[in-house]
């Protein structure tokens, strides 16, 4: 068991990963012109186990108590391609995740594929403020980082204290954290050249 967790991924698994980014979709909901995302539940193969199976699709719904900006509603988003599920480099991402947390392989992981875009201007990276999203655990994985300045990640002991971590997290830079005990939030990002875009990619993944 533990609070906060730092690990590495590996920059093989991470350059297998990074080009799936460019084909995220925009959404409907209230954060979808900037937050790009898909999203699908896995679980470790029973007849495999050097690859994961995506579940049924299913809307994703927060309660309120834990996302006061967008909780209480379904939303429904594309689901994670399939080349990426079944990649090496998501094995290695899920495999570190379930080992770090101790749970089994029957252990069912939520996946959040999302790229921060800034279409010039600055935007919120955590629209919820400071939060808890209602899991054991969950984990960051930074992806990319492509002319922006800001997005560092703050983890509270608190919701109304002040961050003891903050960090700019780095491809292939993964923080894993006790949902429980821990709050968190991110800083805006904002382009640097404003003559091109600027966005952040990274992986969520959250277990119960």
């Amino acid at each position: 068991m533990f609070n906060l967790k730092l690990t590495q991924i590996s920059q093989w698994a991470i350059n297998s990963l990074s080009d799936s980014f460019d084909r995220l979709p925009k959404t409907d909901h209230r954060d979808g012109n900037y937050r790009l995302r898909r999203y699908s539940s896995v679980q470790l193969s029973n007849s495999d186990n050097s690859k994961y199976e995506k579940l049924e699709s299913a809307p994703f719904n927060q309660s309120v108590q834990f996302n006061k900006y967008q909780g209480g509603v379904d939303r429904n988003f594309e689901e994670v391609e399939d080349g990426v599920i079944e990649s090496g480099g998501m094995l290695e991402i899920c495999d570190t995740f379930l080992e770090s947390c101790g749970f089994t392989d029957e252990h069912i992981i939520d996946i959040h594929q999302m790229r921060i875009s800034t279409g010039g201007e600055t935007v919120p990276v955590s629209p919820e403020g400071v939060h808890q999203d209602g899991y054991r655990y969950i984990a960051m994985v930074g992806v990319n980082r492509h002319n922006i300045e800001g997005g560092d990640l703050l983890v509270y002991k608190e919701q109304t204290g002040y961050p003891f971590l903050g960090m700019v997290m780095q491809p292939g830079e993964m923080v894993m954290v006790n949902d429980k005990i821990l709050w968190h939030s991110a800083k805006p990002i904002r382009t640097i050249d404003a003559e091109r875009d600027g966005y952040m990619d990274a992986f969520i993944l959250t277990a119960g």
